[in-house]
């Protein structure tokens, strides 16, 4: 059996840095019918990236604060990886994700390497974030400092591969961004853990 419905606009709820519209759809699979009425978050499409240098088996992350995960645990301070939105004037993910680089990271990637596009929560937001591996060695370090956006600050933190797997298995990366090139990088390459 297939899923049918009528999906329909209804209001704009609030325009800023986020959009929040409201649809309706009516919904069928065969002799059940349902009404849904949603809220749907949306603030353009994001890249992602992991960087990797291979030869001494290390990762770049940042840690910055998180407000959402400061309402919901009282420390919002999070490790995750480089991200960002995607600006018409990067051209693609894999431009949004170098630049993202640049800027949090103070780094020059190499060779990035699509891992996957995703829904990052797909019940309520619009966004498709687009996740990259991608290589870097301590000479790729740029020769200014990184260059956040002015309401972030952020400290960028380099993890030995291992202990960052081991960090995962023990719950302690709970960011899916990090969670997701951290999988793709298992997956691709074992032996540099």
């Amino acid at each position: 059996m297939a899923i049918t419905y009528s999906a329909k606009f209804k209001e704009r709820n609030h325009k800023g840095f986020v959009t929040l519209d409201t649809y309706e759809a009516d919904v069928a699979m065969g002799d059940r019918t349902a009404f849904m009425r949603r809220e749907v978050h949306d603030h353009g499409n994001g890249a992602t990236v992991l960087p990797v240098d291979a030869a001494r088996k290390t990762a770049l992350l940042v840690r910055q604060l998180r407000m959402p995960v400061h309402v919901v645990e009282g420390d919002g301070v999070f490790l995750e990886t480089a991200a960002g939105l995607i600006d018409p004037e990067d051209g693609s993910p894999a431009e949004a994700a170098q630049r993202e680089a640049a800027e949090e990271l103070g780094y020059q990637l190499h060779n990035l390497t699509p891992v996957t596009t995703a829904y990052t929560i797909p019940g309520l937001v619009t966004e498709q974030m687009h996740f990259f591996l991608a290589e870097y060695t301590p000479a790729d370090k740029m020769d200014r400092a990184p260059d956040p956006d002015e309401d972030e600050i952020i400290i960028v933190e380099e993890w030995g591969l291992a202990e960052l797997w081991a960090a995962f298995e023990r719950g302690e990366i709970r960011d899916v961004k990090a969670t997701v090139c951290l999988m793709g990088l298992r997956l691709r390459r074992p032996e540099l853990f």
